[in-house]
């Protein structure tokens, strides 16, 4: 009984004389330069009262238990301290540091060839690309600027990427991009500083599109399981791999919609389709259709807004 009274009698003296722990959490320590953030205060046993030290912060100083929202546009690594007091003057204090990048700069220019001289917006023809030895037959070289060691160049481009070939490179990224877009498009650089911070660029490419594109219909096809001709397809001179040496591949690259339809020569319509990537099996019903000839009519629309029609027949052949 006598060692239960004592053990209360020094954790009840613990308790009084417990010392004031200082502590606080931030929901950042990387940051940019003009951002800022939350702090929360957590220290514990009996705290009266608080002092912050927030050096090249917004604001520098502030007493009390919470200081809200701490803003820092100055690039750099910093302490940040805390200070609590109790009733009977005791004090602790706790430390964190927070590091704010720099926001990088970046700006994007055009050339008029690889390593040429500068130009405005440019317009080209949609029909550009690189030939297999490097030969650039057309499109708009876009070079970047103003980037340092340690960033990183990551492009955002209409057409995911495709149309892009690299020259120049850091640390994997291009810094120097040959692009061929369908259609008028924006590029946009964006280059990102080791803590994340982010700086911009967009430049625009105006593509001279009409009268660029054919698109036509086969006057015959050969369904026979040969790998050769077995559907009829809409086709056109462009081709979604950018490879435009190989002709016509079926692709419907530059097609945006489009309404396909295939008659008998009862007038029967046997086939239609909506999608520039389907083709006629020639089949109707799941049956083999004969041979002979078929009329079909071709409605588009062209990704630049430009629309068209096309009647004609075509022959099978098995």
């Amino acid at each position: 009984m006598k060692n239960i009274f004592l053990s209360i009698i020094i954790g009840v003296f613990s308790i009084a004389f417990a010392q004031p722990t200082a502590s606080f959490n931030l929901s950042d320590n990387v940051i940019c330069e003009g951002d800022c953030i939350e702090i929360e205060n957590n220290s514990s046993n009996d705290v009266v009262s608080s002092s912050w030290s927030f050096p090249s912060g917004v604001p520098s100083f502030y007493s009390g238990m919470n200081p809200g929202e701490v803003c820092f546009s100055i690039a750099g690594t910093y302490t940040l301290i805390l200070t609590v007091t109790d009733a009977n003057g005791t004090t602790s204090s706790s430390s964190q540091q927070i590091t704010v990048g720099s926001v990088p700069t970046i700006s994007i220019g055009l050339l008029d060839t690889l390593g040429g001289v500068p130009i405005g917006d440019t317009i080209i023809s949609m029909f550009g690309g690189m030939l297999p030895n490097g030969q650039i037959t057309s499109g708009a070289v876009i070079v970047a600027y103003g980037y340092a060691a340690g960033d990183s160049l990551v492009w955002q481009t209409p057409n995911g990427g495709n149309d892009i070939w690299c020259f120049g490179d850091l640390a994997g990224i291009c810094d120097t991009i040959i692009a061929t877009p369908f259609y008028d498009s924006y590029y946009i650089l964006n280059n990102i500083s080791p803590e994340g911070c982010v700086a911009s660029d967009t430049v625009f490419i105006q593509v001279r599109f009409q009268d660029s594109v054919i698109i036509s219909v086969p006057d015959a096809f050969s369904p026979n399981d040969d790998s050769f001709n077995d559907e009829l397809r809409v086709i056109t001179n462009v081709d979604k791999d950018f490879n435009y040496s190989n002709g016509y591949d079926g692709e419907g690259g530059a097609i945006a919609s489009m309404d396909f339809q295939i008659f008998n020569r009862y007038g029967q319509l046997v086939f239609r389709s909506t999608d520039p990537n389907e083709g006629w099996d020639g089949t109707f019903k799941g049956k083999a259709l004969n041979i002979g000839n078929y009329a079909y009519k071709l409605d588009y629309r062209l990704i630049n807004g430009l629309s068209g029609s096309i009647n004609g027949n075509v022959t099978l052949y098995r």
